[in-house]
Protein backbone atom coordinates (compact mmCIF):
# COMPACT_ATOMS: atom_id res chain seq x y z
CA UNK A 1 0.00 0.00 0.00
CA UNK A 2 2.38 2.29 0.85
CA UNK A 3 4.14 1.73 -2.70
CA UNK A 4 1.25 2.29 -3.94
CA UNK A 5 0.88 5.54 -2.63
CA UNK A 6 4.20 6.66 -3.35
CA UNK A 7 3.56 6.03 -7.11
CA UNK A 8 0.31 7.72 -6.88
CA UNK A 9 1.56 10.70 -5.40
CA UNK A 10 4.69 10.96 -8.51
CA UNK A 11 2.07 10.74 -11.02
CA UNK A 12 -0.09 13.78 -8.90
CA UNK A 13 2.62 15.49 -8.67
CA UNK A 14 3.91 15.03 -12.48
CA UNK A 15 0.37 16.26 -13.51
CA UNK A 16 1.68 19.94 -12.32
CA UNK A 17 4.39 19.51 -15.22
CA UNK A 18 7.07 17.37 -13.57
CA UNK A 19 6.77 14.55 -10.84
CA UNK A 20 7.95 12.26 -8.33
CA UNK A 21 8.20 10.72 -4.71
CA UNK A 22 10.75 9.47 -2.56
CA UNK A 23 9.85 5.61 -1.75
CA UNK A 24 11.57 2.57 -1.43
CA UNK A 25 13.96 0.82 -3.64
CA UNK A 26 13.27 -2.43 -5.35
CA UNK A 27 15.47 -5.20 -5.21
CA UNK A 28 17.57 -6.41 -8.58
CA UNK A 29 17.47 -9.92 -9.94
CA UNK A 30 20.06 -11.91 -8.49
CA UNK A 31 20.07 -14.34 -11.83
CA UNK A 32 19.37 -13.68 -15.15
CA UNK A 33 20.00 -15.89 -18.28
CA UNK A 34 21.68 -15.10 -21.06
CA UNK A 35 20.13 -16.57 -23.74
CA UNK A 36 15.97 -15.94 -25.31
CA UNK A 37 14.04 -19.08 -25.32
CA UNK A 38 13.18 -19.16 -29.62
CA UNK A 39 9.88 -20.68 -29.12
CA UNK A 40 8.71 -18.02 -26.35
CA UNK A 41 8.22 -14.64 -28.90
CA UNK A 42 9.01 -11.78 -26.57
CA UNK A 43 7.69 -8.28 -27.08
CA UNK A 44 9.51 -5.46 -25.56
CA UNK A 45 7.83 -1.87 -25.09
CA UNK A 46 10.38 0.77 -24.90
CA UNK A 47 9.61 4.50 -24.24
CA UNK A 48 12.34 6.95 -25.14
CA UNK A 49 12.57 10.79 -25.00
CA UNK A 50 14.55 11.37 -28.23
CA UNK A 51 14.79 13.96 -30.91
CA UNK A 52 13.28 13.19 -34.36
CA UNK A 53 16.92 12.69 -35.98
CA UNK A 54 17.45 10.33 -33.04
CA UNK A 55 14.63 8.64 -33.37
CA UNK A 56 14.74 7.71 -37.02
CA UNK A 57 17.69 5.94 -36.00
CA UNK A 58 16.32 4.32 -32.97
CA UNK A 59 14.14 2.53 -35.73
CA UNK A 60 16.92 1.69 -38.13
CA UNK A 61 18.37 0.25 -34.97
CA UNK A 62 15.85 -1.77 -33.88
CA UNK A 63 14.90 -3.18 -37.25
CA UNK A 64 18.33 -4.40 -37.44
CA UNK A 65 18.03 -5.42 -34.26
CA UNK A 66 14.86 -7.83 -34.86
CA UNK A 67 16.57 -9.64 -37.98
CA UNK A 68 19.25 -10.41 -35.76
CA UNK A 69 16.54 -11.50 -32.80
CA UNK A 70 13.57 -12.78 -35.24
CA UNK A 71 12.09 -13.51 -31.67
CA UNK A 72 12.03 -10.17 -30.28
CA UNK A 73 9.92 -7.59 -31.33
CA UNK A 74 10.96 -3.87 -29.67
CA UNK A 75 7.84 -1.37 -30.24
CA UNK A 76 9.05 2.04 -29.65
CA UNK A 77 7.21 4.85 -28.30
CA UNK A 78 7.78 8.55 -27.92
CA UNK A 79 7.39 10.93 -25.25
CA UNK A 80 8.45 14.69 -24.20
CA UNK A 81 10.42 14.79 -20.99
CA UNK A 82 7.41 15.61 -18.82
CA UNK A 83 4.92 13.28 -19.97
CA UNK A 84 7.32 10.48 -19.82
CA UNK A 85 8.22 10.77 -16.57
CA UNK A 86 3.83 11.35 -15.49
CA UNK A 87 3.05 8.34 -17.87
CA UNK A 88 5.40 5.71 -16.49
CA UNK A 89 4.47 6.76 -12.78
CA UNK A 90 0.94 6.46 -13.82
CA UNK A 91 1.56 3.07 -16.17
CA UNK A 92 3.39 1.26 -13.40
CA UNK A 93 0.07 0.90 -11.39
CA UNK A 94 -0.95 -1.39 -14.18
CA UNK A 95 0.38 -3.81 -16.78
CA UNK A 96 0.88 -1.16 -19.89
CA UNK A 97 4.55 0.30 -18.84
CA UNK A 98 7.34 0.59 -20.93
CA UNK A 99 9.95 -2.63 -20.01
CA UNK A 100 12.92 -0.37 -21.40
CA UNK A 101 13.26 3.68 -21.06
CA UNK A 102 15.44 6.19 -22.76
CA UNK A 103 16.27 9.28 -21.21
CA UNK A 104 18.26 11.96 -19.43
CA UNK A 105 19.84 11.47 -15.98
CA UNK A 106 17.99 13.16 -13.57
CA UNK A 107 14.95 11.05 -14.29
CA UNK A 108 16.21 8.82 -11.92
CA UNK A 109 15.43 11.59 -8.94
CA UNK A 110 11.75 10.22 -10.04
CA UNK A 111 12.37 6.78 -10.98
CA UNK A 112 14.22 4.87 -8.12
CA UNK A 113 12.50 6.59 -5.31
CA UNK A 114 9.10 5.87 -6.93
CA UNK A 115 10.11 2.14 -7.72
CA UNK A 116 9.97 2.46 -11.26
CA UNK A 117 13.23 0.66 -12.29
CA UNK A 118 15.82 -1.92 -11.40
CA UNK A 119 19.84 -1.64 -11.06
CA UNK A 120 20.83 -2.00 -14.65
CA UNK A 121 24.03 -3.95 -14.37
CA UNK A 122 22.94 -7.15 -13.12
CA UNK A 123 21.34 -7.84 -15.95
CA UNK A 124 23.66 -6.81 -18.72
CA UNK A 125 26.63 -8.32 -16.52
CA UNK A 126 30.16 -7.13 -15.34
CA UNK A 127 31.85 -8.01 -18.53
CA UNK A 128 29.72 -5.28 -21.22
CA UNK A 129 29.86 -2.90 -18.40
CA UNK A 130 33.38 -2.69 -19.15
CA UNK A 131 33.21 -1.39 -22.42
CA UNK A 132 31.54 1.50 -21.36
CA UNK A 133 32.99 4.47 -19.62
CA UNK A 134 33.31 4.67 -16.02
CA UNK A 135 33.10 8.28 -15.72
CA UNK A 136 29.98 8.70 -17.68
CA UNK A 137 28.32 5.05 -15.57
CA UNK A 138 28.78 7.28 -12.44
CA UNK A 139 25.93 9.61 -14.07
CA UNK A 140 23.83 6.75 -14.31
CA UNK A 141 23.75 5.69 -10.38
CA UNK A 142 21.32 7.06 -7.97
CA UNK A 143 22.45 6.16 -3.77
CA UNK A 144 25.45 3.98 -5.12
CA UNK A 145 23.93 1.58 -7.48
CA UNK A 146 23.65 1.59 -11.19
CA UNK A 147 20.25 2.18 -12.87
CA UNK A 148 21.56 3.78 -15.98
CA UNK A 149 23.48 3.13 -18.79
CA UNK A 150 23.89 6.05 -20.73
CA UNK A 151 24.43 5.89 -24.50
CA UNK A 152 26.02 9.54 -24.80
CA UNK A 153 27.46 11.91 -22.46
CA UNK A 154 26.86 15.81 -22.46
CA UNK A 155 22.80 16.93 -23.15
CA UNK A 156 24.64 20.36 -22.50
CA UNK A 157 23.46 23.70 -24.26
CA UNK A 158 25.47 26.00 -25.58
CA UNK A 159 25.60 28.35 -29.16
CA UNK A 160 25.27 27.84 -32.23
CA UNK A 161 25.50 30.27 -34.62
CA UNK A 162 24.74 31.23 -38.78
CA UNK A 163 28.17 31.70 -39.93
CA UNK A 164 26.72 33.46 -42.84
CA UNK A 165 25.32 36.00 -40.74
CA UNK A 166 27.92 36.00 -37.77
CA UNK A 167 31.96 36.07 -39.21
CA UNK A 168 33.59 36.13 -36.22
CA UNK A 169 32.50 34.24 -33.20
CA UNK A 170 31.73 37.00 -30.53
CA UNK A 171 33.66 37.16 -27.21
CA UNK A 172 31.33 38.60 -24.91
CA UNK A 173 27.64 37.73 -24.02
CA UNK A 174 27.35 41.83 -24.36
CA UNK A 175 29.36 41.42 -27.90
CA UNK A 176 26.52 38.48 -28.93
CA UNK A 177 23.74 41.21 -27.63
CA UNK A 178 25.18 43.96 -29.95
CA UNK A 179 25.61 41.99 -32.52
CA UNK A 180 22.19 40.43 -32.67
CA UNK A 181 20.43 44.06 -31.86
CA UNK A 182 22.42 45.43 -35.13
CA UNK A 183 21.56 42.71 -37.75
CA UNK A 184 17.83 42.94 -36.46
CA UNK A 185 18.36 46.82 -37.17
CA UNK A 186 19.45 45.96 -40.14
CA UNK A 187 16.62 43.48 -41.43
CA UNK A 188 18.47 40.53 -41.60
CA UNK A 189 17.15 39.07 -39.14
CA UNK A 190 14.01 39.05 -36.68
CA UNK A 191 15.90 38.14 -33.66
CA UNK A 192 19.32 38.02 -32.86
CA UNK A 193 19.43 34.72 -30.31
CA UNK A 194 16.35 32.55 -30.14
CA UNK A 195 15.90 29.41 -27.39
CA UNK A 196 13.04 27.93 -25.64
CA UNK A 197 11.82 30.50 -23.44
CA UNK A 198 9.39 27.77 -21.74
CA UNK A 199 11.80 25.15 -20.38
CA UNK A 200 13.95 26.76 -17.56
CA UNK A 201 16.43 23.93 -18.77
CA UNK A 202 17.82 26.57 -21.16
CA UNK A 203 18.43 30.15 -19.41
CA UNK A 204 19.05 28.36 -15.62
CA UNK A 205 22.75 28.77 -17.38
CA UNK A 206 22.49 32.35 -17.04
CA UNK A 207 22.07 31.66 -13.29
CA UNK A 208 25.40 30.63 -12.88
CA UNK A 209 27.26 33.96 -14.17
CA UNK A 210 26.05 35.76 -11.36
CA UNK A 211 27.11 33.54 -8.83
CA UNK A 212 23.55 31.64 -8.51
CA UNK A 213 22.92 27.95 -7.75
CA UNK A 214 19.75 26.32 -7.01
CA UNK A 215 20.72 24.10 -3.72
CA UNK A 216 22.61 24.93 -0.86
CA UNK A 217 24.49 21.93 -0.64
CA UNK A 218 23.31 19.02 -3.39
CA UNK A 219 24.90 16.06 -1.25
CA UNK A 220 23.42 17.14 1.98
CA UNK A 221 20.72 14.31 3.06
CA UNK A 222 18.19 17.62 3.13
CA UNK A 223 19.38 20.01 0.55
CA UNK A 224 17.54 23.45 0.77
CA UNK A 225 16.60 25.69 -2.05
CA UNK A 226 18.30 28.97 -2.66
CA UNK A 227 16.14 31.01 -4.91
CA UNK A 228 15.22 33.93 -2.90
CA UNK A 229 18.84 35.49 -3.74
CA UNK A 230 20.04 38.92 -5.72
CA UNK A 231 21.80 36.47 -8.32
CA UNK A 232 18.12 34.84 -8.89
CA UNK A 233 16.91 39.17 -9.25
CA UNK A 234 19.87 39.33 -11.31
CA UNK A 235 19.37 36.68 -13.68
CA UNK A 236 15.27 37.42 -14.00
CA UNK A 237 16.57 41.27 -14.34
CA UNK A 238 18.59 40.06 -17.23
CA UNK A 239 15.69 37.96 -18.68
CA UNK A 240 13.42 40.49 -19.14
CA UNK A 241 16.01 42.87 -20.30
CA UNK A 242 16.94 40.61 -23.64
CA UNK A 243 13.23 40.01 -23.76
CA UNK A 244 11.99 43.91 -23.80
CA UNK A 245 14.92 44.81 -26.12
CA UNK A 246 13.62 42.29 -28.52
CA UNK A 247 17.18 39.99 -28.53
CA UNK A 248 15.08 37.23 -27.94
CA UNK A 249 11.56 36.62 -29.19
CA UNK A 250 8.48 37.65 -27.70
CA UNK A 251 7.10 34.63 -27.32
CA UNK A 252 9.48 30.99 -27.80
CA UNK A 253 9.07 27.39 -27.24
CA UNK A 254 11.75 25.04 -28.67
CA UNK A 255 9.71 24.64 -31.99
CA UNK A 256 9.53 28.55 -32.67
CA UNK A 257 13.11 29.01 -31.88
CA UNK A 258 14.27 25.86 -34.04
CA UNK A 259 12.43 27.32 -36.95
CA UNK A 260 13.62 30.82 -36.65
CA UNK A 261 17.27 29.40 -36.79
CA UNK A 262 17.14 26.92 -39.40
CA UNK A 263 15.08 29.49 -41.49
CA UNK A 264 17.34 31.88 -41.18
CA UNK A 265 15.75 34.65 -39.08
CA UNK A 266 18.11 34.32 -35.95
CA UNK A 267 21.64 34.53 -35.98
CA UNK A 268 22.29 32.92 -32.49
CA UNK A 269 20.32 29.70 -30.73
CA UNK A 270 20.95 28.13 -27.89
CA UNK A 271 20.54 24.15 -27.88
CA UNK A 272 22.33 21.21 -27.41
CA UNK A 273 24.05 19.24 -29.86
CA UNK A 274 21.05 17.48 -30.34
CA UNK A 275 19.70 20.10 -33.16
CA UNK A 276 23.24 20.03 -35.07
CA UNK A 277 21.60 17.41 -37.60
CA UNK A 278 18.51 19.38 -38.15
CA UNK A 279 20.40 22.98 -38.65
CA UNK A 280 23.11 21.23 -41.01
CA UNK A 281 20.43 20.02 -43.22
CA UNK A 282 18.71 23.40 -43.08
CA UNK A 283 21.87 24.41 -44.98
CA UNK A 284 22.80 26.24 -42.26
CA UNK A 285 27.00 27.47 -42.14
CA UNK A 286 27.41 26.10 -38.83
CA UNK A 287 29.16 27.16 -36.05
CA UNK A 288 29.29 26.63 -32.20
CA UNK A 289 30.93 28.15 -28.46
CA UNK A 290 30.26 28.19 -25.44
CA UNK A 291 27.66 30.63 -24.03
CA UNK A 292 29.94 33.85 -23.68
CA UNK A 293 30.19 35.32 -20.65
CA UNK A 294 28.21 38.29 -18.60
CA UNK A 295 30.63 40.71 -16.98
CA UNK A 296 33.10 38.52 -17.48
CA UNK A 297 31.56 35.01 -15.81
CA UNK A 298 30.54 32.35 -17.77
CA UNK A 299 27.17 30.71 -17.43
CA UNK A 300 27.04 27.06 -16.23
CA UNK A 301 24.20 25.30 -18.45
CA UNK A 302 23.51 21.72 -16.72
CA UNK A 303 25.25 18.65 -18.60
CA UNK A 304 23.88 15.52 -17.87
CA UNK A 305 24.06 12.06 -20.09
CA UNK A 306 20.80 10.30 -21.37
CA UNK A 307 20.58 6.37 -20.84
CA UNK A 308 18.57 3.05 -20.60
CA UNK A 309 17.00 2.12 -18.12
CA UNK A 310 15.17 -1.05 -17.42
CA UNK A 311 11.13 -1.15 -15.51
CA UNK A 312 11.25 -2.96 -12.06
CA UNK A 313 8.11 -4.95 -13.42
CA UNK A 314 10.51 -7.13 -15.96
CA UNK A 315 11.14 -9.97 -13.90
CA UNK A 316 10.50 -12.79 -16.01
CA UNK A 317 13.76 -14.97 -16.94
CA UNK A 318 12.90 -14.49 -20.78
CA UNK A 319 12.17 -11.07 -20.76
CA UNK A 320 14.81 -10.03 -19.13
CA UNK A 321 17.24 -12.29 -21.20
CA UNK A 322 15.61 -10.13 -24.34
CA UNK A 323 16.58 -6.76 -22.16
CA UNK A 324 20.05 -7.50 -22.35
CA UNK A 325 20.34 -8.64 -25.92
CA UNK A 326 18.86 -5.09 -26.51
CA UNK A 327 20.53 -3.04 -24.45
CA UNK A 328 23.87 -4.98 -25.56
CA UNK A 329 22.92 -4.51 -29.43
CA UNK A 330 22.15 -0.49 -28.74
CA UNK A 331 25.00 -0.06 -26.50
CA UNK A 332 27.61 -2.00 -28.85
CA UNK A 333 30.18 0.55 -30.54
CA UNK A 334 28.70 0.36 -33.59
CA UNK A 335 25.16 1.26 -32.93
CA UNK A 336 26.19 4.18 -30.84
CA UNK A 337 28.72 5.42 -33.74
CA UNK A 338 24.87 5.29 -35.68
CA UNK A 339 23.07 7.65 -32.73
CA UNK A 340 25.92 10.15 -32.62
CA UNK A 341 25.15 11.42 -36.21
CA UNK A 342 21.79 12.14 -34.64
CA UNK A 343 22.80 13.08 -31.57
CA UNK A 344 25.98 14.74 -31.95
CA UNK A 345 27.37 14.11 -28.03
CA UNK A 346 29.93 11.70 -26.53
CA UNK A 347 29.82 8.43 -26.80
CA UNK A 348 29.90 6.15 -23.75
CA UNK A 349 31.18 2.61 -25.47
CA UNK A 350 35.04 3.17 -25.32
CA UNK A 351 35.52 1.55 -28.72
CA UNK A 352 33.86 4.33 -30.13
CA UNK A 353 34.63 6.75 -28.32
CA UNK A 354 38.33 6.37 -29.97
CA UNK A 355 36.86 6.31 -33.57
CA UNK A 356 38.50 8.72 -35.52
CA UNK A 357 34.20 9.69 -36.21
CA UNK A 358 34.26 11.09 -33.10
CA UNK A 359 37.86 12.98 -32.50
CA UNK A 360 37.70 14.20 -35.92
CA UNK A 361 34.45 15.40 -35.53
CA UNK A 362 34.33 19.47 -34.71
CA UNK A 363 31.06 19.62 -33.89
CA UNK A 364 31.93 17.44 -31.43
CA UNK A 365 35.32 18.09 -29.94
CA UNK A 366 33.98 22.02 -30.17
CA UNK A 367 31.59 21.01 -27.25
CA UNK A 368 34.71 20.47 -24.57
CA UNK A 369 35.13 24.23 -23.76
CA UNK A 370 31.45 24.01 -22.95
CA UNK A 371 31.09 20.97 -21.21
CA UNK A 372 34.39 22.41 -19.12
CA UNK A 373 31.70 24.88 -17.75
CA UNK A 374 29.18 23.37 -17.19
CA UNK A 375 27.64 21.88 -14.13
CA UNK A 376 26.42 18.56 -13.87
CA UNK A 377 22.68 18.42 -13.17
CA UNK A 378 21.61 17.63 -10.28
CA UNK A 379 19.60 14.10 -10.21
CA UNK A 380 18.42 14.36 -6.59
CA UNK A 381 14.18 14.08 -6.54
CA UNK A 382 14.26 17.95 -4.63
CA UNK A 383 15.27 18.79 -8.23
CA UNK A 384 11.77 18.35 -9.76
CA UNK A 385 10.37 21.19 -7.37
CA UNK A 386 13.09 23.67 -8.77
CA UNK A 387 12.13 23.01 -11.81
CA UNK A 388 8.25 23.50 -11.24
CA UNK A 389 9.02 26.69 -9.13
CA UNK A 390 11.07 28.33 -12.03
CA UNK A 391 9.08 27.54 -14.69
CA UNK A 392 5.95 29.93 -14.62
CA UNK A 393 7.56 32.32 -12.64
CA UNK A 394 9.96 33.22 -15.31
CA UNK A 395 7.27 33.35 -17.81
CA UNK A 396 5.17 35.68 -15.63
CA UNK A 397 8.28 37.42 -15.10
CA UNK A 398 8.52 37.59 -18.94
CA UNK A 399 5.24 38.25 -19.68
CA UNK A 400 5.46 41.33 -17.40
CA UNK A 401 3.03 39.49 -14.38
CA UNK A 402 5.93 39.48 -12.02
CA UNK A 403 8.64 41.85 -11.08
CA UNK A 404 12.13 40.49 -11.80
CA UNK A 405 12.87 41.46 -7.77
CA UNK A 406 9.79 39.70 -6.66
CA UNK A 407 10.33 36.56 -8.64
CA UNK A 408 13.13 34.86 -6.37
CA UNK A 409 10.73 34.93 -3.22
CA UNK A 410 7.73 33.49 -5.46
CA UNK A 411 10.30 30.49 -6.83
CA UNK A 412 11.63 29.79 -2.90
CA UNK A 413 8.24 29.62 -1.57
CA UNK A 414 6.90 27.02 -4.60
CA UNK A 415 10.27 25.41 -4.49
CA UNK A 416 9.78 24.96 -0.64
CA UNK A 417 5.73 23.80 -0.64
CA UNK A 418 6.78 21.25 -3.94
CA UNK A 419 9.98 19.49 -1.90
CA UNK A 420 7.17 19.32 1.38
CA UNK A 421 4.55 18.08 -0.99
CA UNK A 422 7.07 15.35 -2.55
CA UNK A 423 7.90 14.30 1.41
CA UNK A 424 11.08 15.07 1.59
Amino acid sequence: MKKIKSILAIAMISTLVVGTLAGCGTKAPTKTTSSVDSSKPVSLAFWEQDDPTAQKTLDKLIADFHVANPTITVKRTHYETEDLRKNFSTASLGTTGPDVVLSPNDNLGVFVPGSLVQPIDTIVGEDFMKTLDEKTLEAGKFTGKQYMIPDRNGNEVLISYNKKLVTTAPKTFEELEAMGLKLKKEGKVDYGLVFNEVEPFFSIGFLGAFGGKVFDDVNATSPKPTLNTPAVTQWMTFMKKIHSEGLIAKESDATVADNLFKGGKAAFIINGPWGFADYKKAGIDLGIMAIPTINGKSPAPYSAVKGYTVSAGVKDANKLAAVKKFLMFVNSKDAQLKMVDAHQQYPTNLEAMKDAKITGNPLIVGQKDQLSKATPMPNITQMRAIWDAIKPVQQDVLSGKTKPEDAGAIMQKKAIEGIKALGL
